[in-house]
């Protein structure tokens, strides 16, 4: 018997209970216990091309990857809007839970389009249950720079009027998706770039939802706003980003004859 024949058997016949300390077998890891965002991504990139974009048969992956889109914190518009296209081609495949996520993914990328867009895959007959209402309202919020009153919702603070009559239900709406305060900030800091010249340090904590000293400060660095003595942050001098321009009349006098003839 030859050494490699030897080796085989010792491998196929060996009995591990007869070692003296234990051994640990690990379990076979399949490609979906394994599986990511980075996986399925890739996977899909090839599947939602051509002529099987639209191929029911992709829903459950799809599904399987916005979960973990945001779980993981990861974002592929592609795929997000690929899911709605979907559900609006196979109404009987249409989970709501899933088109929550895609709306509250979508907000993360503001001032960017893709929640209008995604709102606009969604049937008018749906867009109104209860729970995307919830999800909507928020989105609205955020379209509209409320970000006062969105974190006064988030935190509890808000008191039951005619707009938000269950304020309470909205912080759970944001719960299961990972990153979306920190997106909401990052939002809110683009907006005051753009807006604010100088800002109270009180009024941009409110405006961030009321964050430590420690985190405004970071996003402070990020945006290169400079923190005053006087507890005024100075964000931008505006007036130095204004693109002056020249224009030009390119109305003749004679096109306007007729125009001074007709008043008389």
């Amino acid at each position: 018997m030859s050494c490699h024949e030897k080796e085989q058997r010792f491998h196929c016949f060996f009995d591990v209970s007869l070692l003296p300390f234990p051994v640990y077998i690990l379990p076979v890891l399949t490609s979906q216990t394994m599986a990511t965002f980075a996986i399925l991504q890739k996977e899909l990139q090839s599947e939602i091309k051509g002529v099987n974009r639209y191929n029911p048969n992709n829903i459950p992956k799809l599904e399987a990857c916005i979960n973990l889109m945001t779980k993981e914190n990861q974002y592929d518009k592609d795929i997000l809007l690929t899911v709605l296209k979907l559900y609006q081609l196979n109404p009987t495949n249409y989970n709501e839970s899933i088109v929550c996520q895609v709306l509250l993914k979508t907000m993360m990328v503001f001032p960017h389009n893709d929640y209008a867009l995604a709102k606009y895959l969604i049937d008018a007959n749906r867009i109104n249950t209860p729970e995307l209402r919830k999800v909507t309202d928020i989105g609205a919020l955020l379209e509209s720079c409320n970000f006062g009153v969105f974190w006064r919702l988030m935190r509890g603070d808000y008191k039951p009027d005619d707009k938000f009559k269950t304020p309470q239900v909205y912080p759970a709406v944001i719960e299961p998706i990972t990153g979306f305060e920190d997106a909401v900030r990052n939002f809110a800091c683009q907006v005051i770039s753009v807006t604010f010249q100088r800002i109270e340090k009180s009024e941009l904590n409110r405006l961030l939802g009321n964050i430590s000293d420690a985190q405004l400060l970071g996003y402070a660095k990020v945006y290169n706003w400079n923190p005053q003595p006087d507890g005024i942050l100075f964000i931008q001098n505006h007036e130095d980003t204004i693109k002056s321009r020249n224009i030009e009349e390119k109305l003749r006098f004679e096109q306007c004859i007729e125009l001074f003839r007709s008043v008389k």
